[in-house]
Parts: C-alpha cells; sequence; structure tokens
C-alpha cells in the first residue's frame, strides 16, 4: 500500500463523502479509492467509513483521523511545490558577502561568468571585512578567508587557497634590518589587520605545527588595502595573504619576510547555513567559483 495515496484518497473521501468524487480529484478508479481506504483501515485496525449503496457517512475514528492527517497532507504539499523552483534554472535573488580583498580583486571575472549562465539570478554582492551573521536573512553566500573554517551550524566549502605570510618594503628593511627568527619581530613595527578571525594575534608554522603570537602593533586597520599601501610605503611588516599583496609583489615594492614560518594552506571557503543547501542559486554560484579557481587559481 502507499501509505500517501491511500491517506489521500480517505481524505478526499471525507471531504466529498462520495468515492466516485474523490477517485476525480486523483484520477484515479472509484475501486481503487475504495481499495486505498480499506487497506488504510486493515492498517489502523478501526473503521474510518461506513458505506450503504447510497451514502458515506464518517465514523468518530474517521474523523479523528481526517483531522490529524489533512494537515499533513497540506505541509507535502507545500513542500514539494517550494521544491519545483529547484527544477529549473535558478532565480530570484542571491545575497553575497565577500571581504573587500578578495571580492574586490578576483571576483568580478567569475560574476561576469555567473550572469551570463544564469542570467535569471539578480546578483547583490557586499563587500566588507567586519564578522558577518549567516543567519542574517540578507546574507545567502559569503566568502570568507581563514586558515580553517568547522563548525556544524554552517556548510563551508573550499573554493581555492592562498599563502600567508609576512610582507614588507625593501627599504623598511634595509632601514630597520630583517628578521631571522619570530621573536625578532618585537623589536619591528608591525601593522595588524583588525576584524580578523585570529582576533589579536598572528598565525604561523613552526616545525609544522601552528603557533598563535601576540606583538605591540604599532595601528591597525580594518582596510587591507590600507595596510598594504603603509608597508609598501616602508612603514612596517604586515601579515596578509599573497593573493592580496600579488601587484606589490609583481613591482617589488614588497617582499616576504620570514617564509620559513608562512602558512602555504590558506583557505578560501564559500559559506552558507545549512537551510540553504538545496538552493540552486547558491549551489550553481559555488561550484561554478570551485571550477573557475581551478582554472584561475588566485596567487
Amino acid at each position: 500500500m502507499n501509505k500517501i495515496e491511500a491517506m489521500k484518497a480517505f481524505c478526499f473521501t471525507a471531504d466529498y463523502l462520495n468515492f466516485s468524487q474523490a477517485a476525480k480529484e486523483m484520477n484515479i478508479s472509484a475501486t481503487m479509492v475504495s481499495r486505498y481506504v480499506k487497506q488504510l483501515e486493515q492498517e489502523l485496525g478501526c473503521l474510518l467509513l461506513k458505506r450503504n449503496t447510497r451514502k458515506v457517512f464518517l465514523t468518530e475514528a474517521g474523523m479523528q483521523y481526517r483531522n490529524h492527517v489533512k494537515p499533513i497532507l497540506k505541509k507535502l504539499a507545500l513542500i514539494d511545490d517550494q521544491m519545483t523552483q529547484f527544477k529549473s534554472d535558478p532565480s530570484g535573488e542571491l545575497n553575497i558577502s565577500t571581504t573587500a580583498e578578495f571580492g574586490g580583486q578576483y571576483l568580478a571575472p567569475l560574476i561576469a561568468l555567473y550572469r551570463a549562465k544564469y542570467p535569471q539570478v539578480k546578483l547583490n554582492i557586499r563587500m566588507d571585512n567586519a564578522p558577518i551573521d549567516l543567519f542574517d536573512d540578507k546574507t545567502d553566500l559569503a566568502f570568507r578567508v581563514a586558515p580553517s573554517l568547522t563548525s556544524a551550524s554552517y556548510i563551508a566549502q573550499k573554493v581555492c587557497q592562498s599563502r600567508l605570510s609576512l610582507w614588507a618594503s625593501p627599504d623598511y628593511l634595509e632601514q630597520f634590518g630583517s628578521p631571522s627568527c619570530l621573536a625578532d619581530l618585537h623589536q619591528h613595527q608591525l601593522l595588524f589587520f583588525a576584524h580578523s578571525l585570529r582576533k589579536e594575534q598572528w598565525l604561523f608554522i613552526e616545525d609544522g605545527v601552528r603557533k598563535l603570537v601576540k606583538y605591540n602593533w604599532a595601528w591597525s586597520s580594518n582596510s587591507g588595502k590600507l595596510l598594504n599601501e603603509a608597508a609598501a610605503e616602508g612603514q612596517g611588516i604586515i601579515q596578509a595573504p599573497s593573493y592580496s599583496v600579488a601587484r606589490y609583489l609583481q613591482n617589488k615594492s614588497l617582499i616576504e619576510v620570514l617564509p620559513q614560518y608562512a602558512l602555504n594552506n590558506l583557505q578560501i571557503s564559500a559559506m552558507y547555513p545549512h537551510r540553504y543547501e538545496l538552493s540552486t542559486r547558491v549551489k550553481t554560484f559555488v561550484e561554478l567559483a570551485k571550477s573557475y579557481f581551478v582554472e584561475h587559481p588566485i596567487p
């Protein structure tokens, strides 16, 4: 017995008190409706309907069963209706949050590809280095940079990776000297990127082990671009992803400091709440991002 179909047959019969009318609603025979109801009664062990040659009556058990079952069937119908949107090409709004440095430098070509492939989706891109609430209704998908992202409250998929290291200008190092170990950094001008997931610490790899160290910062900012510019001008040492300083490395206004302590697998993840797991808007953007960055890896 198909339990859901049997429940539908019973409810239609209970509503119309007529097997033939219930059969029309379900587009099956009246005999099949009667069979469904009988199978349901046998399984439940009680009589739901009384029949005679002219009329159908609900029993007390039938009335209670209908009151319980109808809301369930309505809920199932609503779920089926909501899921139909995922059978076709995605449409509607997709609200994306990304950090300013990553989004500003690397998302524009990806956005162009996505819009060409899924023109019915309206993209709203917000760039902000501050922490966000992933469960805010205005955020469907977030790209965030971190060594690791583990939480049962959201899904995080790696889309690409970079290198987290220290950078300074040749002029700064010539004037103040190059540090040879982490302890030497205490004697230098250090510029800190605020709103970091690591809070007031820099992250290093020492002998294969992650190490967090807090220093006395010369000054801090929530703008990676500002810190990059300041370091390139010789104001101090920064810690930043290599993709963020790629332009400065090309023109040699920044060089790497203490590369032996760099984190080589800084992960950039696409993050979204579990409620968006089946959203085609989110799914298609994440999948396109993953394939795009395989073909166009960031520094």
